[in-house]
């Protein structure tokens, strides 16, 4: 495994160097800021499987240098670890919005910084299983006929808050109990999804999954929002704030909007999008089994909340429904 670690503090270099070094199969580059981490990236013969970067570095910081390396040509989907000595979710956050896809706090324990590689290792696998939709994938289609299952996780790069399954599982699992309070989790369910996986082409079913997650991140406007696409048009997403907007008034903004900025087929028709929300929960305490918990959790909230607009009664969790 072809490894490059990027951080201004020699001390730190050397350490992940020998931490690292040990592990078998691991050769281990180092660089000391953002633009000699570029320029090593830039050669034609290299090709690293995983990237630690540094957060706070002088000049060029480590989210800065992340959102560069996502730009660059086959560095798309490889693992990158963030160092970090910031605990607090919205720095984190903001890490992978720019494209992290898992971080390690500082001081690190060596055993930790091998268990968070071995993850980026398995993340490399899950990966695969993931479908990118990418432009040839849109040149050319019919309707119905796609590569991947209705079922299967959708990952596009346009938009930075819509971030792989296994990054938001990663963030969700490493928060400090001191950053669960501001921590809100909810699932937002395209409910038609399959009548448009059926009836559209996979260009059409990307649109509805882009105009889906903008309407969300307009309606919440909160830069610390993360979003992934977990299959069959659900979408769990994760926002770290301290002052939540007032949910009925998200819901209503939702509402409202879907019906301005409701996509069309290519032949020119609206595709008519119906959209569940679930109320907001906090994610479990326990680390060990955060991730799965919490996102059952809120999948069964908005479950809840469309089977509640079907039967017409006044549910706890309500949805919010729009067609053109």
């Amino acid at each position: 495994m072809e490894i490059l670690a990027v951080d201004d503090d020699p001390i730190i270099r050397d350490l992940v160097q020998t931490t690292l070094s040990a592990v078998n199969a691991c050769e281990i580059t180092t660089a000391s800021s953002g633009a000699e981490a570029l320029e090593i990236l830039s050669a034609p013969e290299t090709k690293f499987d995983c990237l630690l970067l540094d957060i706070e570095m002088p000049e060029m910081d480590g989210i800065a240098l992340c959102r560069k390396i996502r730009s660059l040509p086959g560095y798309l989907y490889t693992p990158i670890l963030m160092l970090t000595q910031r605990t607090d979710a919205i720095a984190v956050g903001r890490a992978f919005v720019a494209g992290a896809t898992d971080y390690v706090t500082k001081p690190f324990e060596a055993g930790d910084l091998r268990s968070r590689l071995r993850v980026a290792e398995r993340m490399m696998k899950r990966t695969e299983a993931t479908l990118h939709i990418s432009a040839q994938d849109l040149e050319t289609g019919s309707p119905g006929v796609h590569h991947f299952d209705d079922s299967q996780a959708v990952h596009i790069e346009d938009i930075p808050q819509l971030v792989l399954p296994f990054s938001l599982g990663a963030y969700l699992s490493q928060l400090s109990r001191s950053s669960l309070d501001d921590c809100h989790v909810f699932a937002v369910s395209i409910d038609n999804f399959q009548q448009l996986y059926a009836n559209g082409t996979t260009a059409e079913v990307r649109t509805a999954i882009v105009a889906v997650t903008r309407l969300i991140a307009q309606s919440i406007s909160c830069p610390e929002l993360l979003m992934t696409h977990n299959g069959g048009g659900m979408l769990l997403c994760v926002v770290t704030t301290e002052h939540l907007p007032d949910w009925d008034d998200v819901e209503d903004a939702i509402q409202r909007q879907l019906g301005e900025l409701v996509p069309c087929y290519e032949h020119g028709g609206k595709m008519n999008l119906t959209l569940s929300i679930g109320k907001p929960i906090q994610p479990n305490a326990s680390a060990t089994q955060r991730v799965k918990r919490t996102f059952d959790r809120a999948i069964q909230r908005v479950k809840s909340a469309r089977t509640e607009s079907l039967t017409g009664s006044q549910p706890d969790l309500h949805p919010a429904a729009a067609a053109s």
